[in-house]
């Protein structure tokens, strides 16, 4: 795989916020961005309904006086209790609990923020906040392991909470240790953190979609379309990231398999930046001079930097070129529905589906109820049917 010499990019020492309009603003290490949500008050009936038995039991306690039913001396002390009763502190309705989410990404990452505002969505409608805890670098394992220390500082102001995991043979030791320390409810997502089923703490579970099987829904995708269009030594670049191999790997040994003179380039060193793949793929047209058959990108922001290196560089060797990503964002969606882009089909990951789901499997967890170590979705590719078979 061909390696760069770019720096990392990463942007540090921001702040945000969260509301509950949806609104998240990248913040930086140490920031923690509490999502609201609007909490409807009972307390407004309960002051009616406790002035209404305040009056009761004085006419009682006047009646029974009246009658010889109780000792004279007994009606102060009635009036006593019903003052304190009134006193009394009203309860008003409040969330159940606050649930956090550490995040091991943030920045530029259109996906990851969909995501959020339908987990929030979702949580707020359980009656659940959300805290949310902001990596001051992406990818890193470090960053993960102080956020998750800082969510043990604080164990007693949680019912449970989620995890977006990354750098696994560097992370997994420390997961471990804080799903033990926290004992709570913690669901994982984005990536199955232990190869195993066995392998997770009795206090976990994972949602999520495979990142094969992401890889594999845009390789056949890719190998259809190919084949349609009667190219039989293709010539394919691959943008993607250290994160989430599988993606790439799936796509590349389902092409190899279907093309004996097949010609893939991958670069993995963008990580899902938009910037970073526009450089790539206008670097490779301008090295390669031979033609472009297909851009395959293991996300949509890196598959938008794709379509704005070809347009930039547009040239024979580029006219037919097709370019698919992961994820299914709206501009991407928006994009191929219109065929005015090389972006012909995306590996969607329904942001809507998987909060829910999430949110329904640590429901169970936090009310103790049975429920599957694992839940797998299924990505479905995005494309418009009539443009693949005339392009």
């Amino acid at each position: 795989m061909r390696e760069s010499s770019r720096g990392t990019g990463a942007e540090v020492g921001q702040r945000g916020y969260a509301s509950s309009a949806g609104v998240v603003v990248q913040a930086g290490r140490d920031v923690v961005v509490t999502v609201e949500h609007h909490v409807h008050h009972r307390g407004a009936l309960a002051l009616p309904v406790r002035v209404l038995l305040m009056l009761l039991v004085c006419v009682a306690g006047v009646v029974f006086v009246l009658r010889g039913g109780v000792f004279v001396w007994a009606a102060p002390g009635a009036v006593v209790l019903v003052a304190l009763f009134s006193l009394w502190p009203v309860r008003r309705g409040t969330p159940t609990g606050r649930v956090f989410l550490v995040m091991s990404t943030f920045t530029q990452k259109y996906w990851v923020l969909d995501f959020l505002q339908r987990l929030h969505r979702s949580l707020d409608r359980k009656g659940l906040d959300l805290v949310l805890k902001v990596p001051d670098r992406d990818h890193d394992a470090a960053a993960l392991a102080h956020d998750l220390r800082r969510v043990l500082t604080a164990r007693s102001g949680y019912v449970g909470g989620v995890v977006w995991p990354t750098e696994l043979r560097r992370s997994r030791p420390d997961l471990l240790e804080f799903c033990a320390e926290v004992a709570l409810p913690v669901m994982f997502t984005d990536m199955e953190p232990f190869e195993d089923e066995s392998d997770y703490p009795d206090n976990t579970a994972f949602v999520g979609y495979r990142a094969e099987d992401l890889g594999e829904e845009a390789g056949r995708w890719l190998v259809g379309h190919l084949r349609r269009c009667g190219v039989r030594n293709p010539h394919v670049l691959i943008v993607a990231s250290h994160e989430h191999p599988d993606r790439q790997n799936r796509c590349v040994d389902l092409l190899r398999a279907e093309f004996d003179g097949i010609s893939i380039t991958v670069d993995d060193t963008c990580d899902f930046r938009r910037a970073r793949a526009h450089d790539a793929v206008q670097t490779h047209i301008r090295s390669s001079g031979e033609p472009l058959d297909a851009v395959f990108c293991t996300s949509d922001d890196m598959a938008l930097g794709a379509v704005d290196a070809i347009r930039a560089n547009a040239s024979p060797s580029t006219s037919d070129t097709v370019v698919v990503g992961i994820d299914g964002i709206p501009e991407v969606l928006n994009l191929i529905t219109s065929a005015t882009s090389p972006l012909r089909a995306t590996a969607v990951q329904d942001t809507h589906r998987l909060a829910e789901c999430a949110v329904e499997v640590l429901q169970k967890m936090l009310e103790r109820r049975r429920t599957a170590k694992r839940t797998i979705l299924k990505p479905q590719i995005f494309h418009v049917p009539w443009i693949t078979e005339f392009a």
